[in-house]
């Protein structure tokens, strides 16, 4: 890694804690505008009052637009500023004229705020909305520019507008009311233009601004192998109409809206509605996260949309399955929809391709700043379940010594490997691959689990990537879990999860002594009935034969920090494949250590293993080399190739993250995911 990446990964990192910081203090709110263009919503959501849609609360605007539409709306947010601006909104609605309510959050009249807050708005808020608006209230100069993302907009407008010389915009646009004049205006000034889009691009993706716009670094990176995002972002709003209809931008370059121009719950015409429903208890707002409120949602009460804006682009697979699985017990699954938007073009994490979505025609949208827009049944054909961590309480952590014993042993195997494996071959007839193995294996058979929680990281995020899903055909999955060792792979879905849904498991190795542990661990759960612990040798096509389920018939094949292991990677890839049922109903499923990042953590650079420069390459090669003294071999990309006719590899996205060795902090591999259906 370069020493700019170094920066820029360090500015991310210190961004994200301020976000994080702002957003879990409730000192101020991020979003003073709901920045997701609900016209896009009601296109495919069609929402009556039939529905009743949880979303995420923001500034309210969106929230208000659902009930306009007749929809009962739960509105959630983490951040109690949001949730106090929201219930702002909602007792002004409730009480005031619509000529005042306009004044106040369309024009900013603060001093009528002032007037009507503490007898007439303060009474019909929450405690907690009170506590946020008695300190906010007196130092408010402007809803506009409001909030971080106000403080961001008003930074471009007030100061970047003005060094670029481009006061065009606002006069064309708020002054004179041209959109033809702007367009015109745009043209003539071409360059400065451009010069404005790659400093807001480099303010935002480099110098770490995004957390102004509440857009932490792993939603940002979803983007950044493309060049010039605000360059498109730019092209897009200019196709809308900037003086009439598109509000998101009109108001924070005016620093008002105008009656024309402005979200639907100031117009006039909605505003009798609002008041009526919201008068009617059809608002619900809650303070905490989505799982938290889906957690206490009281019995009987069904939701029929799900509106999740784009949260999900920050969140790593097992949050997504969380909250999904909250989401299948609390939605009414004859009627559930869940709508989501993405900085991703495609859909950016494997839990949510399983949903099978539809990807949303949001050729319209004024925001501009989503590359894709999806929507989605969730109708229980793929199950939700929460992963585990352990089937019974969880073991002792390994303490420093049994960690130095462990990591002694498999520093020193390389020197007593030929005579460990010449006493082994000597008992019991093994092929070299299998007498290796178990040469290394034997002596940390009891230490084994223990030792590697701290090393084999993506294990449990291939588990949250696997789809639970009935075949096809009926009946239950079939698994066969290659290198399972002691199956502790198994311990990441409950023991209810496999009766419900498994109907055969298959744990192969090559170690003995390792699958010694994996008998007595299933029995222990009496899970012998469902799981088979099998020694056999995955690279020998005799063998797989022989012991494991016929050719296409298995729903699932994994590898979890095993292929790395395999000295025919290759053979074995293709075995697996072999095994899976074809057409998408079977799928590979790959945790590992990998060589490199792939293309998606170098943003599309590089080569194929994502190696962009001479440092990262150094430093890959001497990770390689420690690895390989115990016959860990990191994966390239060019192995998966091998059967990328087989198996679809670009449907789910990969994973890719780095996490340091035991006892060797400055040894940081890559770990990686891979999941890929059958073609």
């Amino acid at each position: 890694m370069g020493p700019i990446k170094l920066i820029n990964r360090l500015v991310h990192k210190i961004a994200d804690m301020t976000m994080f910081k702002i957003v879990g203090n409730d000192y101020t709110y991020l979003y003073n505008v709901s920045w997701e263009d609900p016209r896009i919503d009601h296109t495919v959501c069609k929402c009556t009052s039939d529905d009743h849609v949880i979303t995420i609360a923001s500034a309210g605007c969106n929230t208000f637009d659902y009930i306009i539409e007749g929809a009962k709306v739960t509105a959630v947010d983490l951040n109690a500023a949001q949730i106090a601006l929201t219930d702002l909104k909602a007792a002004a609605i409730r009480t005031l004229e619509f000529s005042e309510f306009f004044r106040i959050f369309a024009k900013n009249d603060i001093q009528l705020l002032r007037s009507k807050y503490k007898d007439v708005l303060r009474p019909l808020m929450s405690p907690r909305s009170q506590q946020f608006w008695d300190a906010k209230v007196p130092s408010l100069k402007s809803f506009m520019y409001s909030g971080t993302s106000g403080v961001l907009a008003k930074f471009v407008v007030r100061v970047i507008f003005r060094v670029l010389g481009l006061g065009f915009i606002r006069r064309t646009l708020i002054e004179n009311k041209n959109l033809n004049e702007f367009h015109e205006q745009c043209q003539r000034h071409k360059l400065r233009l451009s010069v404005m889009c790659w400093v807001i691009d480099k303010l935002i993706s480099n110098a770490g601004l995004a957390l102004l716009a509440g857009v932490p670094s792993r939603q940002l990176e979803l983007g950044l192998h493309r060049k010039n995002n605000f360059v498109t972002v730019f092209k897009r709003l200019c196709d809308t109409d900037l003086v009439k209809d598109n509000y998101f931008y009109f108001g924070y370059i005016g620093g008002e809206y105008s009656e024309e121009c402005c979200p639907r719950y100031l117009k006039e015409v909605h505003y009798q509605t609002l008041r009526d429903a919201i008068t009617a208890g059809r608002l619900t707002l809650f303070e905490g996260t989505l799982v938290e409120c889906l957690k206490q949602t009281k019995p009987g009460v069904k939701y029929t949309v799900a509106s999740l804006l784009d949260h999900m682009d920050w969140m790593p697979p097992h949050m997504i399955n969380e909250e999904l699985h909250w989401l299948q017990q609390n939605m009414d699954q004859t009627k559930a929809r869940i709508f989501w938007r993405s900085f991703s073009e495609s859909v950016h994490s494997a839990p949510l391709v399983w949903l099978n979505p539809q990807r949303v025609d949001d050729s319209t949208d004024r925001v501009a700043m989503y590359w894709s827009t999806w929507i989605a049944r969730l109708d229980g054909t793929v199950r939700y379940d929460l992963r585990t961590q352990y089937w019974s309480k969880q073991p002792k952590k390994a303490d420093f010594f049994s960690m130095i014993s462990t990591g002694i042993k498999i520093v020193v195997f390389p020197i007593l490997q030929s005579f460990k494996m010449k006493r082994i071959q000597g008992s019991s007839a093994m092929s070299d691959h299998q007498s290796k193995m178990e040469a290394f294996y034997q002596s940390q058979k009891d230490e084994y689990d223990a030792f590697r929680e701290q090393m084999l990281h993506a294990r449990p995020v291939l588990a949250e990537c696997m789809p639970i899903r009935q075949p096809k055909e009926g009946g239950k999955i079939v698994w066969v879990d290659v290198g399972g060792g002691t199956a502790r792979n198994l311990e990441f879905f409950s023991v209810e999860t496999i009766r419900a849904n498994f109907s055969k498991i298959v744990v192969v190795d090559v170690s003995t002594s390792l699958l010694e542990v994996a008998t007595k661990r299933v029995a222990e759960q009496g899970l012998s009935d469902i799981v088979q612990c099998i020694e056999c040798d995955f690279c020998d096509p005799q063998a797989v034969a022989a012991k494991l389920p016929q050719t296409g018939t298995c729903d699932w094949v994994t590898f979890s920090y095993s292929l790395s292991m395999i000295p025919m990677k290759e053979a074995a890839l293709k075995s697996a494949v072999s095994l899976l049922k074809p057409k998408g109903a079977g799928v590979l499923g790959i945790a590992d250590f990998f060589y490199g990042g792939g293309l998606r953590a170098s943003f599309g650079l590089g080569d194929t293993d994502g190696i962009t420069n001479i440092f990262t390459r150094i430093y890959c090669e001497l990770t390689r080399l420690w690895f390989k003294q115990d016959n860990v071999i990191l994966l390239k990309q060019r192995v998966l190739d091998t059967i990328k006719s087989d198996v679809d590899m670009d449907l789910v996205p990969q994973e890719r993250f780095r996490k340091r060795v035991p006892l060797l902090p400055m040894l940081r591999p890559w770990h990686g995911v891979l999941v890929a259906p059958t073609r």
